[in-house]
C-alpha cells in the first residue's frame, strides 16, 4: 500500500512539470494573435475519418485525426498565441504522432507539416524558429524544414 502511494506521489510530481496540454474534451478553445482558435470533436467521423474539426474565428482551419492531440503554445504574447505546436495521434499514443504547426503570425494564418516521426518531449520557441526535442535530441524548424541540431543557445535549459 504504501508502494503505490509512493508511485502516485512520484509519477505526480514528475508529470506536474509538463507544459504540452491534452485534448479535455468535446472542446477546447484558446486564444491566438489572429482570435480565438477552437479543437471541436466531431459527433462521429465522416467520410474523411477527421475526429477534430480545428477552427480559427468560426472558420475552418484544419482537421485533426487521432482520438487524441497535444499541443503546445507560443505563450510570450499578450495578445495570445502567435505559434500552436500540435501532436495529433492518429495511431493512438502507442503510435509516433504527426506534428504540425500553426503559426498565426502573418497575414494569413496557416499550418506546417513538420513531422511524422517525432515524438515530442520539449519545446523552446524563437522569434523565428521552433526547437523540439525528442528522444533525447533537438531538431530545429525553421522556414519549412526540420534539421536535427543542438540545444538552441541563448535559451534557458529547464523542464516545465
Amino acid at each position: 500500500m504504501l508502494g503505490r502511494a509512493l508511485t502516485g506521489i512520484l509519477f505526480f510530481l514528475l508529470c506536474a512539470n509538463v507544459f504540452a496540454q491534452t485534448s479535455g474534451g468535446d472542446i477546447n478553445e484558446f486564444k491566438t494573435i489572429a482570435g480565438t482558435l477552437t479543437i471541436t470533436k466531431t459527433d462521429h467521423a465522416g467520410v474523411d475519418s477527421a475526429t477534430f474539426n480545428v477552427n480559427l474565428n468560426g472558420h475552418e482551419f484544419d482537421q485533426l485525426y487521432g482520438a487524441h492531440y497535444l499541443y503546445y503554445e507560443d505563450d510570450k504574447n499578450p495578445g495570445g498565441a502567435s505559434r500552436v505546436l500540435i501532436e495529433d495521434f492518429v495511431g493512438g499514443f502507442s503510435d509516433t504522432p504527426l506534428v504540425l504547426l500553426y503559426d498565426f503570425r502573418g497575414k494569413t494564418p496557416n499550418v506546417s507539416h513538420v513531422s511524422d516521426q517525432l515524438d515530442v518531449d520539449d519545446v523552446r520557441w524563437t522569434s523565428n524558429a521552433v526547437f523540439l526535442s525528442a528522444n533525447g535530441k533537438w531538431y530545429r524548424f525553421y522556414k519549412g524544414r526540420l534539421l536535427q541540431g543542438s540545444f538552441p543557445k541563448g535559451l534557458v535549459h529547464e523542464s516545465r
